[in-house]
């Protein structure tokens, strides 16, 4: 019972009054009353106090004692702390699969993230690839392996996420601001960029960005001698991104991909077939997407042989659509990153899916492009978002380019027309801006 209760059931008994007694004579209820008996009402007010002091015929010293202790008990009552908030934990599931033929990347990326000196400049780590690589399954699959080396939390946000526009990079500086408890961000978008600098030059945080299109998205999480890091998942070149450790994937190599293949669906039934494993492995274009969704398919159906799944991948123009285990879907990926592209970009891509294998400057020329040298931009501006590889070095500058086979068949067979493009023999690239709002193409003549 604390001063101000037993003080006030001395005074009643003194009195000879019962609660009920008291209650009528100072006006109060007895429930209140028995309140402050029992401790229950720790703050009572000072109007109370003084009905329930008049109504006992307490002397001025004796309410005035009272009311100081009344006063006390509310400044003294310890306040209920409040439970810190635990750090974040956003990174989605780690693939439960390993990640055949990305080992050493995954071990060099693990070894630059948990050394403290690495991170020091503030360096972002940067995986680029082609639709269906597996971006997103290595920098997670390197990001749980470092979650202990990043105590204050680890956030991961998904900047193109398919239902949605694309983030802003004053949306992502505001949406990490509320994944580290900091200060709500303020209206004015460099006071908000000033307080995710400060909260991560103060903390130990892993921020990992999947589906990043720009350098701009990046760079509000940049800060010199951070003890924090950035790992991103990247679906171009970030070549205007200062300091950044790059690892470029793209397709696995024949071993690999058949090894991918043969742990999904099982050493025994692809030694049993070995000329059917190595078309699904050709079909599949050596990317683990669709490795992995051809492994789960035949893993889903052990009745099934090889060759019947290598028979319905052999068809170019139904590959992609059947390339899809639930929600995975090879043809998904790369409509996603087609949908991204500026106009000009996917208009010529387009006229470039109907060619079969290599092609370089001369073969781009009158097809896709005026001249040669616009011809080269394209092909550098196609190479940067990785849609094409180098097949082959020559000498001067000739080199052999070739679509990745799941971007050329879907520009091929089941992609979707760019906006505004009707798809004319003669509308071809020019550089003057594939931004996301300002496009222009032009019309040729076509050649005779």
């Amino acid at each position: 019972m604390d001063a101000l209760a037993a003080a006030l059931v001395h005074a009643r008994e003194a009195a000879c009054l019962t609660q009920e007694d008291l209650a009528e004579k100072s006006g109060l209820s007895v429930r209140a009353i028995r309140n402050l008996e029992t401790g229950h009402t720790a703050r009572p007010r000072k109007q109370s106090v003084l009905l329930l002091a008049e109504a006992l015929g307490l002397s001025p010293a004796e309410v005035a004692r009272l009311l100081r202790g009344s006063r006390a008990e509310s400044h003294t009552e310890p306040r209920p702390e409040r439970p810190p908030e635990p750090p974040p934990a956003e990174l989605p599931a780690a693939p439960r699969n390993r990640l055949v033929g990305r080992e050493r990347i995954v071990t060099s990326l693990r070894a630059r993230l948990s050394s403290r000196q690495a991170r020091d400049p503030g360096r972002p780590v940067v995986v680029v690839g082609p639709p269906g690589a597996g971006k997103t399954s290595l920098v997670l699959q390197v990001a749980h392996g470092v979650r202990d080396r990043f105590p204050d939390g680890q956030v991961f946000v998904d900047l193109h996420p398919a239902s949605a526009e694309p983030f802003t990079p004053d949306m992502l500086v505001r949406r990490v601001l509320r994944s580290l408890g900091a200060a709500p961000a303020a209206e004015n978008p460099e006071e908000a960029g000033a307080r995710l600098r400060d909260a991560l030059s103060r903390r130990q945080v892993l921020v990992v960005l999947d589906n990043v299109d720009s350098e701009a998205q990046v760079r509000p999480l940049l800060v010199d001698a951070a003890r924090s890091a950035v790992l991103v998942a990247a679906h171009r070149e970030l070549s205007a991104l200062p300091g950044q450790l790059t690892h470029r994937i793209g397709a696995l190599d024949p071993r690999n991909a058949h090894r991918m293949l043969a742990d999904l669906a099982g050493t025994a039934r692809t030694r049993a077939e070995p000329s059917a494993a190595l078309s699904i492995v050709r079909s599949c274009g050596r990317l683990p997407l669709a490795l992995h969704i051809a492994g789960l398919w035949l893993s889903a159906r052990p009745h099934r042989s090889l060759r019947d799944l290598a028979d319905r991948l052999v068809d170019e123009r139904d590959r992609l659509p059947f390339l899809r285990v639930g929600d995975l879907s090879l043809q998904a990926s790369v409509a996603a990153r087609h949908r991204a592209l500026p106009v000009p970009i996917a208009a010529s891509l387009r006229r470039l899916g109907a060619v079969r294998g290599d092609f370089g400057v001369d073969d781009v020329v009158g097809r896709a492009a005026p001249s040669r040298q616009l011809a080269g931009d394209l092909l550098d501006e196609l190479l940067s978002r990785q849609l094409t590889y180098v097949s082959e070095f020559g000498r001067n500058g000739q080199n052999r380019y070739r679509l990745y086979d799941s971007v050329r068949l879907y520009v091929a067979y089941g992609g979707e027309r760019p906006p505004g493009d009707g798809g004319p023999a003669d509308r071809v690239w020019l550089p003057h801006q594939t931004g996301r709002t300002h496009h222009r193409l032009r019309r040729l003549r076509p050649a005779t």
